[in-house]
């Protein structure tokens, strides 16, 4: 049996099976993938480069996906090669900014505001990210370091340790390379020194750190970054092709996952990073200033990291990790996964699979999670755009259920229209979190459900 791509098709009727299958596969939404989140643009009437070029859809329509490693980077042209292609990043299609998942230009805690893209596309290059971009700066009151720096170059580490001379037309900096082997000997022996005793004696030679004598260190061979891309190729006014990944574009150094019960935790202070320990493995919070570094609660709401290092419990705690690996016995995480809450932060509450029956929306269906479900009922307003930008909307209880094992709130959601006619101009559903005593409005998240109809 075929798999379902009608989340893709739907918007390519011309595309085949074979590559269908392939975007579906690369633009699925919901896995928790390390630094993977889908950015998707339709293909339209242009996309313009950062100097300007505008480069319109080839016709007929010609796709293209990609996975693969990262073989090279064109500053000039924003482009990243990879399985003999290079993609190109414009600085905009249809208008709208694209920008690079997976990648991390700093927020708070670390958190990804947004994505690399065409204008700040040197935040990819090694040499910018282990000098120019490092921030010293401490994540919290008590915590470590925002960013020291990368531990793996975007290349492989046997490409990355050819020089320039020695990679003619490539980007290759061995100098930047033995900056980022030095920064992993550095914060993985510091780290260790915090989480000793949860870890083997013999742990630092496991990871590469060999004996006191630093020349004996030797630094684990890494594979590079990835890159996942699925668009259109584009045509400037000469005729010159460009494989625009208007569909999905992410840079990922791998999609590490641990799993378990936390027997450390340390604190980082001054250039010793935030750091804990499961099992023997030894998990950083990472330091590469172009990935996130988040801590995800019930739902996966963001919390701050300052909570997680406050209810976690050593020896009690079981989290789940994704990030990327140096050596078998250290990774540097870009996600934590947990069930805890931030009781400061509002009533977090998810939506997801809406589901229309027809075109007019007679009956849509959808489901979501609470994570803080007590004391509250749920409400869905149904908005409806009428193309003079007015508004209607019709509030509908949704029943709420609590998992006594986790707290959580999920609910199910299958709403219909007034009869035949339906709700044709359903733009928006409003979900809203009501005070059981006091009737007010504790929290609204906000659904545009127009891409799924």
């Amino acid at each position: 049996m075929k798999p379902d791509t009608n989340a893709i098709n739907q918007y390519r009727p011309g595309l085949s099976w074979g590559l269908g299958a392939a975007l579906a596969a690369l633009c699925s939404i919901g896995s928790a993938q390390t630094g993977v989140s889908v950015n998707p643009v339709a293909a339209g009437p242009n996309a313009v480069m950062l100097d300007g070029r505008v480069l319109t859809p080839k016709v007929p329509e010609s796709l293209f996906a990609t996975e693969g490693p990262i073989w090279d980077l064109d500053l000039a042209n924003q482009g990243i090669v990879v399985t003999g292609k290079k993609v190109t990043i414009p600085a905009t299609v249809n208008g709208e900014p694209l920008l690079i998942s997976g990648s991390s230009v700093l927020g708070q805690d670390g958190e990804a505001l947004t994505g690399i893209g065409a204008a700040d596309f040197d935040r990819l290059v090694d040499a910018n990210a282990i000098v120019r971009d490092v921030d010293l700066t401490a994540v919290g009151e008590n915590l470590g370091p925002r960013r020291l720096g990368p531990v793996r170059s975007i290349f492989s580490s046997l490409e990355g340790r050819r020089s320039a001379a020695d990679a003619p037309g490539l980007l290759r900096d061995n100098v930047a390379q033995a900056a980022i082997e030095q920064n992993y000997f550095q914060i993985v022996q510091q780290c260790y020194e915090a989480n000793a005793d949860a870890l083997p004696a013999d742990f630092l030679s496991r990871a590469g750190l060999r004996g006191e004598d630093s020349a004996s260190w030797v630094y684990p061979a890494s594979s590079g970054g990835t890159l996942k891309s699925a668009g259109h190729i584009y045509v400037d006014t000469e005729g010159n092709e460009y494989y625009v990944p208007d569909v999905e574009v992410v840079i990922e150094l791998a999609e590490n996952v641990a799993s378990g019960v936390v027997t450390s935790v340390a604190r980082g202070e001054g250039t010793r990073p935030d750091s804990f320990v499961i099992g023997d493995l030894l998990l950083v919070f990472n330091q590469d200033p172009r990935f996130g570094a988040d801590v995800l609660g019930l739902t996966e709401a963001v919390i701050p990291r300052e909570e997680l290092f406050r209810q976690i419990v050593e020896g009690e705690s079981h989290i789940d990790v994704i990030g990327h690996m140096v050596s078998e016995h250290v990774m540097f995480v870009q996600e934590v996964l947990t069930l805890f809450t931030d009781p400061n932060a509002p009533i977090h509450i998810t939506a997801d699979r809406f589901t229309f029956r027809d075109a007019n929306a007679t009956e849509v269906r959808w489901r979501g999670a609470v994570d803080k479900p007590n004391g509250i009922r749920l409400a869905a307003v149904m908005i409806e755009t009428l193309p003079s930008g007015a508004q209607t909307r019709r509030t509908i209880n949704i029943p709420l259920a609590v998992d006594p094992a986790t707290s959580t709130g999920t609910y199910s959601a299958r709403i219909r229209g007034r009869g035949t006619a339906g709700m044709p101009n359903l733009t928006h559903v409003e979900m809203q979190a009501i005070s059981t005593s006091t009737r007010e409005v504790l929290s609204t998240a906000l659904f545009d459900v127009r891409p799924f109809r």
